[in-house]
């Protein structure tokens, strides 16, 4: 369980000029050796390039992508999940990788995460060869940068590493280990956290000794035997070969504890992201770096390995939503501050309500006007369709009195014919004799 308060203490000393936390006895910042070691996440190998000109793949329209808008929420990658859970295929692999990029290696504030991360995925069995850890922090340089330049509220990245990178170098609320203390990763080695108040956390950093800080970690035998740490120790004598034939990784930083010393492990790696036949200008790799200099980025103070992660990250928008289901974007703020805000939340609750309330009774007053039209309606229906049945009534009847009064006539018409007759015949008799 994240500490909320424990983090925004923490954050609360970086400095992204020195790219170092600043405490009150030194200055120290992390390095691949702690991805590495807290993650169990390779720190060399193939850089994690998110390119602008990423092609666009059919197999990112499977989760619903389109070319103008290439993301993919969280919510749907669950869904996708729950449709997949009995089968065990590389769509499944894919989707669960996307679903752990957006929701614990590389978190933002907006629940989406890059569909460009399926080019990465096409092929399952080179996943492995790429620098996820190294990636991982450039991620969170990347958001503990921004959070301090732009005063954000809501911040991304892998914050549970950040919390135990805190345990591990730092011992404030520090919580007990579990008996696997030499298990790699290190992030399985700790139990949960104590609550406290965020005054509890300032006043605890304000006094901090030295002996309560570890500067550098030491490799227990096991993690030595590691294939990423051997990959990690390889690659900086490789690249310093001439650096005292020690390796930054295995032995500690001198006594001043100053941001490059705690930076060593950071700044041996040279990674070639293109080809040789490639334009040397496209080629990126990582040297010696000025820590403390304003012209170093993100990009270059990581390493090769993970340089080109935001690589377009300046262009993306970090607007803040809510999404159904595992909510990617982390709020990281004081416990005072969350009763604050729940106290604000719930005014604000309350005048809707109130204005809910008026809603609903101009509503209930104009559904009883149209109840009361409506009856009057059926009402005067129920008139019409009376008088047309006394209007048919006397149709009928008028076409009987119609009737009677033909048949009448023609009786009458008989009569006068035969009286006529009888007249004439009489008159004849008459005129005879």
């Amino acid at each position: 369980m994240l500490s909320k308060n424990l983090l925004v203490e923490l954050m609360e000393r970086w400095d992204y000029e020195k790219r170092a936390f600043v405490l009150p006895r030194g200055e120290i910042t992390i390095s691949l050796l702690d991805v590495a070691l807290i993650l169990g996440l390779r720190v060399t190998g193939n850089p994690v390039l998110l390119r602008e000109d990423t092609p666009f793949l059919d197999l990112e329209r499977e989760y619903n992508v389109a070319l103008w808008n290439r993301k993919i929420t969280v919510a749907s990658l669950e869904q996708r999940l729950d449709s997949l859970a009995e089968t065990n295929n590389e769509d499944f692999v894919r989707s669960f990788l996307l679903y752990m990029f957006g929701t614990f290696l590389f978190p933002n504030t907006n629940g989406k995460i890059d569909s460009r991360y399926v080019c990465l995925l096409q092929d399952i069995d080179k996943v492995n060869s790429f620098a996820w850890g190294a990636a991982v922090l450039a991620d969170v340089f990347h958001w503990l940068c921004r959070r301090k330049k732009e005063k954000l509220q809501y911040v991304g990245g892998c914050l549970i590493f950040l919390q135990i990178w805190c345990f591990e170098h730092i011992d404030i609320a520090r919580p007990r280990l579990l008996n696997y203390r030499s298990m790699l990763p290190r992030i399985c080695n700790w139990e949960s956290t104590k609550s406290h108040h965020r005054q509890w956390f300032t006043t605890k950093f304000k006094e901090l000794e030295t002996n309560q800080i570890v500067w550098s970690l030491e490799l227990t035998s096991d993690e030595s035997n590691s294939d990423i740490i051997k990959e990690l120790i390889v690659a900086e004598k490789r690249t310093w070969p001439d650096l005292n034939t020690r390796s930054s990784v295995d032995t500690p930083p001198p006594i001043d504890h100053t941001v490059t010393s705690g930076y060593q492990s950071m700044g041996h790696l040279i990674v070639d992201l293109e080809t040789e036949s490639e334009s040397e200008s496209k080629r990126l790799a990582y040297g010696r770096q000025n820590l403390s200099s304003d012209a170093v980025s993100l990009r270059e103070t990581v390493s090769g390995s993970s340089a080109c992660h935001y690589l377009d990250k300046e262009k993306e928008l970090t607007d803040h939503s809510q999404t159904s289901g595992a909510n990617a974007a982390i709020l990281i703020s004081s416990d005072d501050d969350w009763e604050d805000d729940l106290q604000k939340k719930s005014q604000t609750l309350e005048e809707q309500i109130v204005q809910l309330k008026n809603k609903i009774g101009v509503l209930t007053r104009e559904n009883k006007i149209l109840k009361n039209q409506l009856f009057s309606s059926l009402k005067s229906e129920e008139q019409n369709k009376k008088l047309m049945d006394e209007i048919e009534n006397l149709r009928q009847e008028n076409q009987e009195h119609c009737e009677s009064t033909n048949r009448l006539v023609t009786r009458l018409e008989k009569l006068v014919v035969d009286e006529i007759t009888d007249t004439l015949d009489n008159e004849s008799i008459e005129n005879n004799l």
